[in-house]
């Protein structure tokens, strides 16, 4: 009797090796299947504007012609879906201060395809830089 638990025991924890195996193989090929791209992917700001405003077009593509939305984590970006699924980009215009990822999930189960970030960056100002020489030194 011992022998069969130990045994059944033994092809359980198999089964669920393989079967967990299996599940990261399809979520690896998954993310193979498609591509999020921003353009442009940076925008620079200066002193005068603490925040970036930047027409983007995000671009996609995936194996099989799913619909897709598209879903941001800033607030002001609403959830965008196709309805055709030979569409392949949407541009926006943003008005923002902080970075923002913006992520492709299939329409019908909001399975996460793909990702890309915006990325926001402040340009520095430019240092003046003082003399600590005198001018008369030799070195």
């Amino acid at each position: 009797m011992k022998y069969f638990t130990l045994r059944a025991a033994y092809c359980f924890w198999s089964i669920l090796i393989l079967s967990m195996s299996a599940f990261g193989i399809k979520a690896e090929t998954l993310e193979q299947q498609a591509h999020l791209k921003a353009t442009p992917n940076l925008c620079l700001t200066d002193d005068q504007f603490s925040y970036c405003e930047i027409d983007l077009l995000l671009t996609w593509e995936t194996v099989n012609d799913d619909l897709v939305c598209i879903i941001s984590d800033y607030p002001t970006i609403p959830r965008w879906c196709s309805d055709d699924p030979s569409e392949k980009s949407v541009n926006l215009t943003i008005k923002t201060d902080k970075d923002i990822q913006f992520i492709l999930v299939r329409k019908d189960n909001n399975l996460t395809l793909a990702g890309v970030k915006l990325k926001i960056n402040k340009a520095s100002t430019q240092q003046v830089r003082r003399r600590y020489r005198n001018p008369w030194s030799l070195f």
